[in-house]
């Protein structure tokens, strides 16, 4: 059985599951203690041993009986009780949503409406990709939505909310390696840059990296483009040429929010333009030092991201 910890609410081992104790209402319908229950439903957050930022989590919940305001929701880039993102089922106004806790519930994203769910056990798959989520439950696609920018890997768990008790089963994770989407020319000292420099440091660092001319697909290669900038964790720009694909490429990472690193050759452009001025850069020779230099400097950047969720602008030279 894996290892677990409740954070809050009455949970208790039974065999290889977790069930979720509620609260049994008393005999008598009308005691004040029956009265406060119907209004505050019971909540409980329990974390499994397994940590995720990028992935695909697992698990079955079983509801005793499904009552009004029930909800069971995937817990993941938990920080503490009162900081982490959620999604799931709801026996409320809306069915499946997505939820990011910061002090108190803030839902980002929530579909299916009114109607009471038609069931009292789920399958439920979660899906994190880069800057995305989708959430399946009994095998179906039900939500799909934006997610901000997981850096860190976090224990992951469950947020169960019934007046009655609720079997969790089956937890389970697989991590997949961030990826990193490098923007760049093709050809020539672009090419040495990328497989001498930027490869070996992200695959020291945990990243996956890949570049446009690198992905397999029969789609349109923009299409393609587009997938894998959401679908990364961070972006490597080239942005020593004036390409227009490259700044294209840039301005939608950024609209997403992605971190984001800049390299240019100091030797072909002394100052970058308006727009990506306040971004994180860094400038390089194009000599074997140089090289060596990047790539000192480019693991401080990615070790950096690894340590926050921020994006500080600013520039090394």
């Amino acid at each position: 059985m894996k290892k677990w910890m409740p954070i809050r609410g009455d949970f208790i081992p039974s065999g290889e599951n977790v069930v979720f104790q509620g609260e049994k209402l008393s005999s008598d319908k009308s005691s004040t203690y029956n009265v406060l229950m119907e209004q505050n439903v019971p909540s409980g957050i329990i974390l499994f041993e397994d940590m995720i930022s990028n992935g695909v989590i697992e698990v079955t919940v079983t509801f005793e009986e499904l009552g009004k305001d029930d909800l069971a929701q995937i817990v993941f880039n938990y920080q503490n009780d009162l900081c982490y993102m959620c999604a799931g089922i709801g026996n409320t106004l809306a069915k499946y949503g997505f939820n990011y806790i910061n002090g108190q519930a803030n839902t980002i994203y929530s579909t299916g409406f009114m109607e009471e769910l038609p069931a009292t056990q789920f399958d439920m798959k979660l899906h994190l990709t880069g800057s995305f989520l989708e959430l399946y439950v009994n095998s179906i696609k039900v939500l799909s939505s934006a997610i901000p920018f997981l850096v860190n890997r976090t224990h992951t768990g469950i947020l169960v909310k019934s007046r009655r008790k609720v079997t969790i089963s089956g937890f389970k994770t697989d991590y997949m390696r961030p990826e990193v989407f490098v923007i760049s020319q093709f050809g020539g000292d672009y090419d040495v840059l990328y497989d001498e420099v930027i490869k070996p440091v992200c695959t020291k660092l945990h990243y996956d990296p890949i570049r446009g001319d690198e992905v397999a697909s029969c789609s349109m290669i923009l299409s393609d483009i587009i997938t894998s900038i959401q679908n990364s964790a961070v972006i490597i720009a080239d942005i020593t040429p004036d390409n227009p694909n490259v700044f294209y490429e840039i301005g939608y990472a950024h609209a997403l929010k992605k971190p984001t690193i800049l390299l240019c050759d100091k030797a072909l452009r002394d100052r970058l333009p308006f727009d990506v001025s306040g971004f994180r850069t860094i400038f390089y020779d194009n000599s074997i030092g140089g090289k060596r230099r990047v790539e000192e400097k480019l693991e401080v950047y990615l070790q950096n991201i690894n340590n926050s969720l921020g994006v500080a602008g600013g520039s090394i030279v």
